[in-house]
């Protein structure tokens, strides 16, 4: 019998999730394994990491979401908005339920999926046959289906060699996330790889590049391989594994860029030619688009520096580059806004605080451990961490369902530690509430 937490999860409710072989679930905070049975299935996995690397490597993927969701701005705002949301659930103070629409909104907004994704010609590409692309601006339908000119949308609208339209897809957070966690997962494989002996070694590395070559130039998935695709062409990157890499640097710090400092990146000259498009990136930097702030990054790192000429790619240069501060500064800047967030918090008394404080008081370790654009080794880390996410596998089944909420709330209330089931009572309650709400707003 499958647990009833493992129903289909709405797409906007995970981390960018190209299969069905694992996900993370901010929300839940848990990473869902489909290829492992069970814990002790893991954990023979987790002993030796090399003997199980196709499986491990998507624990990698998956985990990489997690550190993005705690140790980046953008997703230590998220986590305010989620339990800020939760405790409007606990405090049952209906002029606090706007805090479910806003959360739902910001989710959504993150990954712009279905609609303004936008598909054309099954066109599957490769390293010999590559993909043009141009960037584009699209508008957003507000909540009564108006053109909404406030809130346009950065798009890469992809073209085969031969000039067949393959799809438009936006320039978002979800790519920015799948570029970090591919990066992640794929130096994983290339580092255990590296260790085999030929013709073993060899062969892996051209599955490996195959692995790249499908992910890149499939026509479904350009809503995640958008990011990778612009960097690759604009720094004449063309090892995929490089442009994993320098795409991954970029996501980080367009991820991590505090509110007061969009508007001060500066536009390339092609933007400042077309009033249309200077209106608009006016308005994508007033609503801290981070998926325009990525492609501003990069064009400012390009006009200033040209194509990559080394295997590493200098932070510093990328933040001066783009008239941002040097790390120390953007560290300082991110710590004031986390802050600010954090004393809205108390304020309001909220029942989540403690789940809050773990999560940013870890991911404040990882960024400064790591660096602004994650280029550093993690050393030493874990032991920062209080709560880790919960990790739920094929077999995983607890009961939770019947539990007493009232306890669970008390306990929840008073900071204290939940169990795993007492969380999944919690978690799916308020997700439930949640879902409710913005089902009826606007009718």
């Amino acid at each position: 019998m499958k647990p009833k937490f493992r129903k289909k999860v709405a797409k906007w409710k995970v981390f960018p999730s190209v299969d069905t072989l694992g996900y993370f679930h901010p929300l839940g905070n848990y990473i869902y394994l489909d290829q492992y049975a069970d814990d002790a299935d893991f954990a023979k996995a987790l002993s030796n990491p090399a003997l199980d690397r196709n499986r491990f490597s998507v624990f990698v993927h998956e985990y990489q979401h997690y550190i993005d969701h705690v140790s980046t701005l953008w997703g230590a705002k998220c986590i305010f908005k989620i339990y800020e949301s939760f405790d409007a659930v606990l405090k049952n103070d209906e002029y606090k339920f706007y805090k479910h629409r806003a959360l739902t909104l910001n989710f959504k907004r993150d990954y712009h999926l279905d609609y303004y994704t936008i598909k054309y010609n099954h066109i599957v590409g490769d390293y010999q046959n590559r993909w043009k692309f141009q960037i584009t601006s699209g508008l957003r339908f507000d909540n009564n289906g108006y053109i909404n000119e406030d809130w346009p949308i950065p798009f890469l609208s992809f073209a085969s060699n031969t000039n067949d339209k393959i799809s438009r897809a936006p320039i978002s957070v979800a790519s920015l996330l799948e570029t970090t966690a591919t990066h992640a997962e794929y130096s994983f494989q290339l580092v255990e790889i590296l260790k085999l002996e030929s013709p073993y070694k060899e062969i892996q590395i051209k599955a490996l590049s195959k692995k790249f070559e499908d992910k890149l130039y499939h026509p479904e998935l350009t809503l995640y391989s958008a990011a990778v695709h612009l960097v690759s062409v604009y720094l004449e990157i063309n090892d995929p594994m490089m442009g994993y890499k320098v795409s991954s640097a970029f996501a980080k710090i367009a991820l991590n860029i505090p509110s007061k400092l969009f508007d001060s990146l500066s536009f390339p000259a092609e933007i400042d030619q077309s009033a249309e498009w200077t209106k608009r990136a006016k308005k994508m930097l007033l609503n801290f688009d981070r998926g325009f702030a990525f492609y501003l990054l990069v064009r400012s790192y390009v006009l200033k520096h040209g194509p990559l000429k080394t295997e590493d790619i200098n932070i510093e240069d990328i933040l001066s580059a783009a008239n941002l501060p040097n790390e120390a500064k953007m560290e300082e800047l991110i710590q004031e806004e986390i802050v600010a967030l954090d004393m809205e918090i108390m304020l309001e008394r909220n029942n989540f605080n403690r789940f809050i404080v773990d999560k940013i008081f870890y991911g404040k370790k990882f960024r400064e451990a790591t660096g602004l654009g994650q280029q550093r080794d993690p050393v030493d880390v874990e032991k920062f961490m209080k709560e880790a996410p919960h990790l739920i596998f094929n077999s995983t089944y607890f009961d939770y369902e019947d539990l007493d909420l009232q306890p669970i709330f008390h306990k929840a209330s008073k900071q204290e530690i939940l169990s795993r089931e007492e969380w999944f009572r919690l978690y799916t309650f308020c997700e439930k509430k949640i879902d409710d709400f913005n089902d009826i707003c606007g009718i």
